[in-house]
């Protein structure tokens, strides 16, 4: 890292802010440098610049391809923010808090198989039709599709949402209030995906896909955030279960394989719901009360919940 000595004066006045006004710089940052990658993207997928078969070449369809712009810029900022705020070591310790794998086995069962049972189970409550042909293969090629988008989009877009925006929040409002102002540049960030679907887009439908975003958005970033206190901070575990999300919910996900009907849609969410719940009162039930922990290791779960930022 560059010496900040040697870095301009106006630079090093913006490094300030940026320790100062984490948030609003990640803010400040994160649109225009998303946006902009995925507007040049979307004038090359459209032929206006030359490039709009880069996708194809990497396997990825329009909008991943855009995903992975918007990514890519955001973990950039996030880092930055963090050696802003607290140099070396704050990396070194959101970099722990990536790779943390060692959260027990069953927290590594509730992400992987929680959403899609409780989803499929729900669904056929609400009068969907369950059928198990070539369950094998297709829960291989599902695997398959989360450990990929784990490691390219997920992993990485829990980092910046979770690991630095709201953990940071939740020193300044309680998880519920943090996950619903997490929601709105969460749901902001995912709009210029509309361009690259395929259908025309309009005032009225990128309003409507904010609101859509902005629901879901609401639903799930409280799931997140209680699962990662769950986990002892692990964002690779949150990423996993964000991947799962994806593929419990997605027209080409397991559920609409396994089900025949609509009532799948509606049951992903109540299954969040369960989800969430069912994770906050394991963690309730398995928390001591503060009178019964000591002094070292009330510190520890504090500085897990909540780290230092």
């Amino acid at each position: 890292m560059e010496s900040p000595h040697l870095r301009h004066p106006r630079v090093r006045r913006f490094d300030g802010f940026a320790a100062r006004r984490p948030l609003t710089t990640v803010l400040l940052l994160l649109f225009p440098t998303a946006y902009g990658l995925q507007l040049i993207w979307g004038l090359a997928y459209y032929r206006v610049l030359p490039g709009g078969s880069l996708n194809t070449l990497i396997g990825a369809a329009p909008d991943e391809f855009a995903a992975l712009l918007g990514n890519a810029a955001m973990i950039v900022i996030a880092l930055y923010v963090t050696w802003a705020r607290e140099g070396r070591a704050g990396l070194r310790t959101l970099a722990h808090r990536i790779v943390r794998w060692r959260v027990g086995l069953t927290w590594w069962l509730a992400a992987l198989v929680g959403l899609p049972l409780l989803t499929v189970a729900i669904a056929v409550l609400l009068g969907d039709n369950l059928h198990g042909d070539a369950v094998l293969p297709l829960l291989t090629t599902q695997l398959a599709q989360v450990l990929l988008t784990l490691l390219v989009i997920n992993l990485w877009e829990e980092t910046v949402w979770t690991g630095v925006f709201q953990t940071r929040l939740e020193q300044r409002h309680n998880l519920l209030a943090a996950s619903w102002l997490v929601a709105i540049p969460f749901a902001l960030v995912h709009l210029p995906l509309q361009f690259f679907l395929g259908t025309p887009v309009t005032a009225g439908s990128l309003a409507l896909a904010f609101l859509v975003y902005l629901v879901f958005g609401m639903v799930v970033r409280p799931m997140f955030a209680v699962f990662r206190r769950a986990t002892g901070d692990s964002l690779l575990l949150v990423g996993l279960l964000h991947s799962v999300f994806n593929r419990t919910n997605n027209e080409d996900g397991v559920t609409a394989a396994l089900l025949d009907g609509d009532a799948r849609k509606v049951a992903i969410l109540l299954a969040v719901v369960v989800f969430t719940l069912a994770v906050a009162l394991t963690i309730r039930r398995s928390s001591p009360r503060p009178g019964d922990r000591s002094p070292a290791e009330t510190q520890r779960r504090d500085n897990v919940t909540n780290p230092p930022f």
